[in-house]
């Protein structure tokens, strides 16, 4: 019979002295790889790659980026999260996989505080309210609001589906606007983005990757952006406080994480390269082409950081109202 680390570790049998040795030659001749719970080219892939270009220089090895999606990004956390916790998967998470699906799905095989260790937040990435100029003729958040208490549910607004950042931001628009909308869920920004151009639905809190080059070219009329300052890409748009309301701070943000019983030697590793990655200048080059921003919480701020992120979600989830699927 193959006994494998995990194994030891589950008996009780692994030493420390197993762990160091282990850790020592890590990670020479292997592959690194980031698992993403989404499909290629969406806002947690573009994040995902570009951290994972950066830990190759950090490290010095070989990191790939594995797309598992589905079930909003469960598939693939549960495949991080039962990896071996040797340091050569890593898994990049935002606010949905780790806070809110556990929250609004009734059977997830993950337990986000439980099953993954963080090495490291890395970015936030804001969202635009935006409209579509030819068939809602409303130029800015206020206008928008009072359109939708004149007409209760005639306004409607896409979602990436319940739990998306456009979700959520949008009930906490409702809430605080006092008017009620329908939401029609699609799958992913691409369709709920051009649902919005052809007039399928009234207004969608899309990512600022596809809305900033859409509003910049008169597709669509960008009312405010979610971030607490206002983005380089867009920065004539004014914040969702600038638009009249204020304390409209959610935070949609990524953390890398690695599977939590990864030895501590590792782990103070891969978090030294993470902090090399996000001091660099083209990372953060990088990320402000694509509207996001770095977004670091000190290594011993981390859990602490995350179980309030999940208690405050679930207060807001609670108000709204929502129900687990």
């Amino acid at each position: 019979m193959r006994i494998t680390r995990r194994g030891l570790l589950a008996a009780g049998l692994a030493t420390p002295a197993i762990w160091s040795a282990a850790a020592q030659d890590w990670p020479a001749g292997r592959t690194l790889r980031v698992i993403v719970g989404y499909p290629a080219g969406g806002p947690t892939d573009l994040v995902a790659r570009l951290v994972a270009e950066g830990l190759r220089e950090a490290i010095g090895a070989s990191v790939i980026v594995e797309n598992r999606g589905g079930a909003r990004g469960s598939i693939g956390a549960a495949v991080a999260a039962r990896a071996e916790p040797d340091g050569t998967t890593l898994w990049l998470g935002p606010v949905q996989t780790q806070v809110l699906n556990p929250l609004l799905m009734r059977n997830i095989s993950y337990d986000p505080l439980k099953d993954f260790v963080g090495v490291g937040t890395v970015a936030a990435l804001p969202n635009v309210l935006v409209v579509n100029p030819s068939t809602l003729n409303v130029s800015s958040v206020q206008e928008l609001i009072a359109r939708g208490k004149r007409e209760p549910n005639a306004l409607t607004y896409g979602t990436y589906g319940p739990g998306s950042s456009p979700h959520m931001f949008a009930v906490v628009l409702q809430k605080v606007g006092g008017f009620e909308a329908l939401q029609v869920p699609y799958q992913g920004s691409a369709p709920a983005s051009n649902a919005l151009l052809s007039g399928e639905i009234s207004f969608l809190f899309d990512n600022i990757t596809t809305a900033a080059a859409q509003a910049q070219g008169g597709k669509v009329r960008a009312l405010a952006v979610t971030s607490r300052t206002r983005s380089p890409a867009l920065p004539d748009v004014p914040t969702m406080a600038e638009a009249g309301l204020p304390g409209f701070d959610l935070n949609f943000w990524f953390a890398l994480y690695a599977p939590a019983r990864v030895p501590q030697p590792i782990l103070a590793r891969l978090r030294t390269a993470l902090d090399r990655v996000m001091a660099s200048p083209e990372f953060v080059r990088q990320l402000a082409a694509r509207g996001a921003e770095p977004f670091a919480v000190p290594a011993a701020d981390l859990q602490g950081f995350f179980e309030a992120e999940a208690r405050n979600w679930a207060a807001l989830v609670r108000e709204a109202g929502l129900q687990p699927e």
